[in-house]
């Protein structure tokens, strides 16, 4: 009598249901000051800074390399950062959502997040840090 199989962590991606308006196809390279709003599905390399308003999936051959604020979620099935061994200082990224990594993806950047989800076989090679919510403390007026 064989062991009963452990369940699987599976992570299923609709972009359409994500509502995920923009996309940069494979082979395609966008380099600069970059902006998108209603999310972006990077199936090829973006380089530069900027700032995604909505999630951001990093299909297997995409790449973000650079300064960015994704102001959703972010999954991560291709690369963050230089594809190399080493950690890659010049990418850091800024999430204000979770941030899944999946078995196929590599994270060489500096990642900060609100949340963490590191499916088994992702990697993270570059420094992670969890994002506060701040504390909004209210301002005495000691001049009343």
């Amino acid at each position: 009598m064989s062991a009963p199989t452990p369940p699987q962590d599976t992570l299923v991606l609709d972009p359409v249901a994500m509502h995920i308006v923009n996309r940069v196809a494979e082979g395609t390279v966008l380099e600069g000051s970059l902006n998108f709003k209603g999310g972006l599905l990077l199936q090829g390399t973006l380089r530069g800074e900027g700032e995604i308003a909505g999630r951001l999936v990093i299909w297997h051959t995409g790449q973000l390399q650079g300064r960015f604020r994704i102001l959703g979620d972010l999954i991560v099935l291709g690369h963050l950062g230089g594809v190399t061994d080493d950690t890659d200082t010049t990418t850091a990224v800024e999430c204000q959502g979770t941030v899944q990594v999946a078995s196929t993806g590599v994270c060489t950047g500096s990642l900060s997040a609100a949340r963490l989800r590191l499916y088994e076989g992702g990697v993270m090679q570059g420094p992670f840090r969890t994002l506060q919510r701040e504390r909004l403390l209210p301002v005495l007026d000691t001049m009343a």
